[in-house]
C-alpha cells in the first residue's frame, strides 16, 4: 500500500466513522440527511480507491450497504477501533514461540478480543488454542496501531502485545487457524508478517533478556 493510499484509506475510515456514529445517535431530519450522504460518498470514494477514477455503482452500494446495516443505536453504535491481543512467549532455549495461518506468513499467537475476558486472558487463550501450550502473561510489551503498521483499515485496530512466560501445555496446533506452530531462533525464523516493523522483534528479545522494561506505544 502507497503512502497515498493509504492516507487515502485513513481519511476514509475517519469519514465513514463520522457518518456511522452519526447516524446512531437518532439525529435531526436534516442532519440525518447529511450523515447519509456522507456514507454514500465515502463508500463511492471507496469503490474507487484501488482502481482508476470511474466509481463503480454497484460495488459503492454494496459498501454503503454493509455500512447502514452495522449502525447500532446509541453508545454502541459509537464506532472505535478494535482491539487485537498478541503474545510473545519463549522457551528455555530463548526460542520464539511462531504460528502459521492458512494465509501462509508467521506471527506471535494473535486474536480479536473477546467480551467478558481481560486483555491478559485474551492472549492466554489465543495461545492455549492455536498452539496448546500455557501461558501466564508477565508485561506488557507494546500497544500497536494497526493503521501505523500499514495495516488494512478494515477495521482499524489497536493491538496489546503481552510477554508471556511458558508454563506449561503441548504442541497441540488448532484444526483450522492454525497451519503450523513451532519455536524459532533469532537467526531462523521463518517469513514473518510484520518481519521487524517498529523494532517489534528486537524489543521482544530485549524483554525476554530483561535488557528492557518500559512499554512501547505508537506515537
Amino acid at each position: 500500500m502507497t503512502n497515498l493510499t493509504s492516507q487515502l484509506s485513513t481519511w476514509l475510515q475517519q469519514l465513514r466513522a463520522i457518518a456511522q456514529t452519526g447516524l446512531a445517535f437518532e439525529p435531526r431530519v436534516y442532519d440525518q440527511e447529511r450523515y447519509q450522504a456522507i456514507l454514500e460518498i465515502t463508500a463511492q470514494m471507496a469503490a474507487t480507491i484501488n482502481g482508476d477514477a470511474t466509481i463503480d455503482p454497484k460495488l459503492a452500494e454494496e459498501f454503503a450497504a454493509q455500512w447502514r446495516a452495522q449502525i447500532k443505536p446509541g453508545i454502541a453504535g459509537y464506532v472505535t477501533p478494535k482491539v487485537g491481543v498478541g503474545a510473545v512467549v519463549f522457551n528455555a532455549r530463548d526460542e520464539l514461540l511462531l504460528v502459521q495461518r492458512s494465509e501462509g506468513p508467521w506471527f506471535i499467537p494473535t486474536g480479536w478480543s473477546d467480551v467478558g475476558l481481560s486483555p491478559a486472558q485474551v492472549a492466554v487463550k489465543e495461545v492455549r488454542e492455536e498452539t496448546g501450550f500455557i501461558v501466564a502473561p508477565q508485561s506488557v510489551i507494546g500497544v500497536y496501531d494497526g493503521a501505523q503498521w500499514g495495516a488494512s483499515l478494515q477495521p482499524h485496530f489497536y493491538s496489546i502485545i503481552f510477554y508471556c512466560q511458558l508454563i506449561g501445555g503441548a504442541l497441540n496446533r488448532h484444526p483450522v487457524e492454525t497451519l503450523d506452530a513451532g519455536f524459532f531462533a533469532r537467526d531462523a525464523l521463518p517469513p514473518l508478517i510484520w518481519r521487524n516493523r517498529h523494532g517489534w522483534l528486537d524489543r521482544a528479545w530485549a524483554v525476554h533478556r530483561g535488557e528492557m522494561t518500559d512499554t512501547y506505544f505508537d506515537q
